[in-house]
């Protein structure tokens, strides 16, 4: 009879190792609130070729509109030097909700002569109190496509 429980205990001195091992190993100052699009560093600028025959003022307004239409307002526009800057939106993240720990803002710049746009997504986390740079790659791969398919080639 003894053995039968020795028996018995090995799965569950199995299952209580397993679990203290899977907790043991996660890594406590991995913040999981960061959403997983957020990448540190420089690095979220992408380039669209506008398409020809498109005029810049007309380019201008559908950009505008584009960052508008996805929750972006504007925070300052100088048309002519063809710049675009967003408020920060507290609300670009994995869950869609407000948030006080991440942010992201879009910088549009065309070129001087007016043929190539260059959209940057600069996103920030907050870790203790400090504001941790990278980009947003989900706000980039969003813009990227909807530019091209209203201002690009």
């Amino acid at each position: 009879m003894a053995n039968k429980k020795w028996w018995m205990g090995i799965p569950v001195m199995a299952l209580v190792f397993g679990m203290t091992l899977v907790g043991c190993s996660s890594d406590p100052d991995t913040d999981t609130r960061v959403p997983s699009s957020f990448q540190s560093g420089s690095g979220g600028d992408t380039t669209i070729l506008l398409r020809q025959g498109i005029n810049f003022d007309q380019a201008f307004r559908e950009v505008a509109f584009v960052l508008n239409r996805h929750g972006f307002d504007s925070e300052m526009i100088q048309p002519e030097v063809g710049y675009i800057r967003t408020r920060w939106i507290n609300t670009w993240n994995d869950r869609n909700i407000a948030s006080d720990w991440y942010r992201v803002r879009i910088v549009c710049n065309f070129n001087p002569s007016r043929t190539q746009l260059i959209v940057n997504a600069e996103a920030e986390y907050l870790d203790d109190g400090v504001w941790r740079k990278g980009y947003d790659t989900r706000a980039v791969e969003t813009l990227r496509n909807d530019l091209n398919m209203t201002v690009g080639n």
